[in-house]
């Protein structure tokens, strides 16, 4: 099976008639209509096999995942998921392997009712880019920059669950009791508030998705926004089978400092307090004030007795 035959049967089925779609898949490029009021949100990640996931992980699972958390950076703009070309290097071209590939990309797409329009597929090891395009009002997208003092720091769901699958062993394949199960499943199936994004727009000063760990994406906020930041340690949302497996101090620690979550960190205005809870009432998602906005520089985390908690280095960053 060459390239063009792969394309044809696993991912051509993936594109559709949709909105703002003139042409898809099958050309040398997409074109797209975007609605005169509304700006183009684009973003691009790649995925390698042993960095990004572990090698020999299941297809499926690594095509959502892939996919998902790329989207999940268009939804912390507060933007809509429109489209989205797919390149990948493969090192065979398995039937079995690619079926659950599409498999898996078909439901992160739905998630959030994006369209695949294009992409590219090569020999080589396994590599994965996803470009993804989206749309938002113009004017309105939500921002890393554009927090101010005094504003309360938010973030959606509990954290460190996914973090917690890697530290404890969990993504690989295997029988897992229920707690283990729910972390493996944040690791391998992440759910980004789409809906609590987009309702963001005009409530929020900044947003950004936590993908690096809590305190260093909270930082790219302070930072793009000129403040500091200051964070409650006990109320970082912790789940119960993070704490089940984990213990307090390991699960906080975890909270604070690991990654993949996809979830988000906002701020908000005091006087949008009662607001945020009501949209977050009506998309079923739960919310938690960890924290303020504060004059100065970085993020200082604090315990209850007022110490500061030093959490040593905070966040993943690729060369270091």
């Amino acid at each position: 099976m060459d390239e063009f035959e792969l394309v044809d049967r696993y991912f051509r089925p993936l594109g559709s008639v949709a909105a703002g779609i003139v042409l898809g898949i099958g050309d040398d490029c997409a074109i797209l209509d975007a609605p005169s009021d509304e700006q183009l949100v684009v973003t691009t990640d790649t995925h390698v096999e042993s960095v990004h996931f572990p090698a020999g992980a299941d297809a499926r699972e690594i095509a959502y995942r892939s996919c998902v958390t790329s989207l999940s950076d268009v939804a912390a703009m507060g933007a809509s998921a429109r489209w989205a070309s797919l390149a990948m290097t493969l090192p065979r071209a398995a039937d079995s392997w690619l079926e659950a590939f599409a498999r898996g990309v078909a439901e992160a797409l739905q998630q959030c009712g994006a369209v695949l329009i294009g992409g590219d597929t090569t020999a080589g090891p396994l590599v994965i880019t996803w470009h993804i395009i989206g749309t938002v009002a113009a004017g309105a997208a939500l921002r890393r920059g554009g927090a101010q003092v005094g504003d309360l720091v938010y973030v959606s769901g509990t954290l460190g669950d996914a973090a917690g699958a890697l530290e404890l062993g969990l993504i690989d394949g295997g029988s897992y009791n229920k707690f283990q199960q729910e972390l493996r499943a944040r690791y391998w199936s992440p759910q980004p508030p789409f809906e609590l994004a987009r309702k963001l727009c005009g409530v929020a000063t900044s947003c950004i998705d936590i993908s690096d760990g809590l305190i260093a994406d909270l930082a790219h906020i302070a930072e793009s926004s000129d403040c500091g930041a200051e964070v409650e340690f006990s109320k970082i949302p912790i789940a119960p089978a993070l704490l089940q497996l984990a213990g307090l101090e390991r699960a906080r620690r975890l909270a604070a400092t690991g990654g993949d979550d996809y979830e988000l960190c906002f701020t908000i205005p005091p006087s949008c307090e009662s607001a945020l809870l009501g949209l977050a009432g009506d998309a079923g998602l739960s919310v938690t004030q960890i924290g303020r906005m504060t004059s100065g520089a970085g993020v200082r985390v604090i315990a209850d007795s007022g110490a500061t908690v030093d959490l040593g280095q905070v966040g993943y960053r690729h060369f270091e």
